[in-house]
């Protein structure tokens, strides 16, 4: 089942929200092809989620749509700000945006909470950022300067928290343990009865033991759910 959500409307509502919080000396240098970027990959990464088997339903999907298209905004305002040259910036910014989805896809997977999503996100992508800037100075395509100016920029931490991706809101779907409880009030009933009923039985040593551990099974299964299942 694919999460199917209208990911090009989305990308045009980001565009705009965009376009309202960016950062003047961008605004005023760079508007046009910086919405047109972000438009791009967040259209990009909204269709690839949108069509993902692996992600469950349209707003997780938007939700990870929206991490990615805020993480490029910030990282590309990095970029316009340091010294490396525009024709590297499309392929820095593939680079962590790739990192963003593989990463909310990997979380989705391992059902981590939304504060472990965007850590765990926000922490790979400085590192994908890093990286690429990184393997420009090596190759002689970047100077020190630039690499080192463009290491301490970081418009994120320039924006409060209500301006970040953490006002997204991802509904994990929870699995209903009803099913498993009833199963296990009903052996437990059937237990009761036989030793009511066949309290005599020499058999009926042979079934506690299997009530007993059929029963401590179901204890140890609801409370490791309740536990990692969140």
């Amino acid at each position: 089942m694919t999460a199917t959500f209208d990911f090009k409307g989305f990308a045009k509502d980001l565009k705009k929200q965009a376009e309202q919080v960016m950062p003047e000396d961008i605004a005023s240098e760079h508007k046009k092809e910086f919405l047109d970027r972000i438009y791009d990959f967040t259209y990009i990464a909204g269709e690839a989620f949108s069509n993902d088997d692996t992600i469950e339903d349209a707003d997780t999907a938007r939700a990870l749509t929206q991490v990615i298209s805020e993480w490029t905004f910030h990282k590309y305002v990095d970029l316009l700000r340091s010294d490396i040259p525009k024709m590297y910036h499309e392929s820095i910014l593939q680079k962590v945006a790739y990192v963003a989805f593989e990463m909310g896809k990997e979380s989705e997977f391992s059902r981590l909470t939304q504060d472990q999503m965007l850590t765990l996100v926000e922490f790979q992508t400085r590192k994908a950022y890093e990286k690429a800037c990184q393997k420009l100075l090596e190759n002689g395509q970047i100077s020190q300067e630039a690499f080192d100016k463009a290491m301490n920029l970081s418009n994120v931490d320039e924006y409060s928290t209500d301006k970040l991706c953490h006002n997204v809101k991802i509904v994990k779907n929870k699995k209903s343990t009803l099913p498993f409880t009833l199963t296990a009030l009903v052996v437990g009933l059937l237990a009761v009865g036989l030793n009511i009923f066949y309290k005599d039985a020499p058999s009926l040593v042979i079934v506690n033991t299997f009530m007993v551990m059929f029963l401590s099974m179901f204890v140890g299964i609801y409370v490791g759910a309740q536990i990692f299942g969140k």
